[in-house]
């Protein structure tokens, strides 16, 4: 039988029990979220390391040291994960017991000399500065994390203080990027500010700085609004555990279900530290980010809102007097005068049945026609008010006329794909047909072109209303419909209308890229 004449070797020949004897006798411990690591491969593995760097630490000083050295190391990144201190050491605690049943059953079987109890005493020393270690490591850590936090809640809230003063995007945009390009220590970074899943305006700081590779990969994933990130090959990747070194770090900054744009943390070639931890920072500054552009936005909607109130009360009062001269103007040159001259006929049909009544039946027909004609004038006053079709015939026949006396008159061609016929009520008819009526005369006015067309369908739940020409179009941003343009007006109107009976209105246009405009009414509404 062998005896063995040092510890080491001893400890040495039980290295593969030593690891799973301190797992088996931790399972009699309450169990914690470090029985839990320890359980799985990773913390098997450095039960394995720990019991080889222990075993060297008795045969010279460098085995020490390297046994103290990775004690600190271990200590640090548990108290980093968030392990209790007093979980850690009882692995300490526990080999203790399983050194003391090896060193009995070596000497029950007379496997160990009388000299090796020293080198007993120097492995507890040992062990004993190792627990002094990861206890001072651990509060070390914990000061560190402490300060750290402390040192974020600060920055945090100077942000808040700072960002929360202005609704202008621009600077806010500024002190976004400035900010975090301090923060996280990178050469710059870039601010995609979107509405409405587009893109409204980009910035970038330094404003000098080019990151055009970046910025055309950051547009492609706009659309899936999930972080990436770029190591410092190029390679884009989606899980920030995957490398420790970023070139590129890209969040979306969301809040409330919307995605109000993409913030890119970026380095030109050299990768920065960027872990789990500072992607937690990012995200308070993240939700900060989304409350202030949010505000920003719901300000400017406001704004734009009183903006369009004004120039629609204008436009309606516009539009009110210029009805009112259009109708005392056409009243006076046709049907005032047919009444004049009606009543001057009766007043001659009054002298002929004195002087001449065999001329009066003559006079007589004639005052028919002329009272036939005055009929005709003032039903075509009352259709330009409002056409008789759409109350007679209803919304399809009304639409078919107007657009063929449209085009008879404009020289555009307006292509019309209409049902045959569909059943809705007064109020909605009215508003689809001045929706046509608005559209056609903007295109007629503004869009330079000859050809239009309209869409008219239903479905179960929906009516569809689309008209759209391959004009010049306009740039559709919020800017555009502040001017006083009586295109603008139009727009702003046919959106009045349609909401005000519970429908949505969409526009699509770009400049040289024709307009198309979609109005969408719930059945549900009818």
């Amino acid at each position: 039988m062998k005896t063995y004449v040092s510890l080491r070797d001893l400890l040495y020949h039980n290295k593969r029990l030593i690891p799973q004897e301190i797992l088996n006798r931790l399972q009699n411990i309450s169990r914690s979220p470090y029985l839990e690591f320890l359980e799985k491969d990773e913390g098997q593995r450095r039960l394995k390391i720990w019991t080889d760097l222990m075993i060297r630490s008795l045969e010279n000083d460098e085995g020490q040291k390297a046994f103290f050295m990775d004690t600190e190391r271990v200590g640090y990144a548990r108290a980093v994960q968030g392990f209790r201190v007093e979980d850690v050491l009882h692995v300490y605690e526990i080999f203790q017991k399983v050194l003391v049943k090896i060193f009995q059953e070596a000497v029950t079987q007379e496997m160990i000399e009388i000299s090796l109890y020293k080198e007993v005493e120097k492995l507890n020393q040992i062990l004993l500065q190792c627990i002094t270690i990861v206890s001072t490591s651990f509060l070390k850590t914990r000061e560190e994390m402490i300060t750290e936090k402390v040192s974020h809640l600060q920055n945090l809230f100077d942000f808040t203080q700072e960002i929360v003063k202005t609704f202008d995007l621009e600077k806010i945009a500024n002190h976004i990027l400035t900010k975090m390009t301090s923060l996280f220590c990178v050469e710059g970074s870039i601010l995609v500010i979107c509405r409405e899943e587009q893109i409204q305006q980009i910035y970038n700081y330094p404003s000098q700085k080019e990151f055009s590779d970046v910025m055309s990969i950051v547009k492609k994933m706009l659309s899936q609004k999930t972080p990436f990130f770029i190591d410092e090959e190029g390679d884009i990747y989606r899980e920030i555990s995957s490398f420790l070194l970023k070139r590129v770090v890209s969040v979306p900054i969301q809040i409330h279900g919307q995605c109000y744009g993409i913030l890119t943390l970026c380095n030109g070639s050299k990768g920065f530290k960027f872990t789990n931890k500072e992607l937690e920072l990012l995200y308070q500054f993240i939700y900060i980010m989304g409350v202030a552009l949010e505000n920003a936005f719901m300000l400017e909607e406001i704004e734009q809102g009183r903006q369009e109130l004004r120039l629609l009360t204008n436009k309606m009062i516009t539009l009110q007097e210029e009805e009112r001269k259009r109708l005392a103007e056409d009243i006076h040159d046709t049907l005032a005068q047919t009444l004049t001259g009606i009543g001057y006929k009766i007043q001659f049909c009054k002298e002929l049945l004195k002087r001449n009544p065999a001329l009066l039946m003559v006079q007589f027909d004639s005052l028919i026609e002329n009272i036939n004609h005055a009929i005709d004038q003032s039903r075509e006053i009352i259709s330009s008010l409002r056409p008789d079709l759409i109350d007679t015939m209803g919304l399809v026949p009304a639409l078919k006329r107007y657009i063929e006396n449209f085009m008879q008159e404009t020289d555009i061609r307006v292509i019309m794909h209409l049902p045959k016929r569909v059943k809705l009520s007064s109020g909605v008819r009215i508003c689809l047909f001045r929706i046509v009526q608005e559209a056609l005369t903007n295109v007629y006015k503004h869009a330079e072109t000859k050809v239009a067309e309209v869409t008219l369908r239903q479905d179960k739940e929906n009516i569809f209303l689309i008209i759209e020409d391959r004009g010049r179009g306009f740039n559709p941003s919020h800017r555009d419909f502040r001017r006083k343009d009586q295109g603008t007006l139009g727009l702003l109107s046919m959106k009045e209308r349609l909401e005000a009976i519970g429908g949505i209105f969409a526009i699509h246009t770009g400049l040289n890229k024709g307009c198309r405009i979609e109005a969408k009414i719930p059945l549900s509404e009818e």
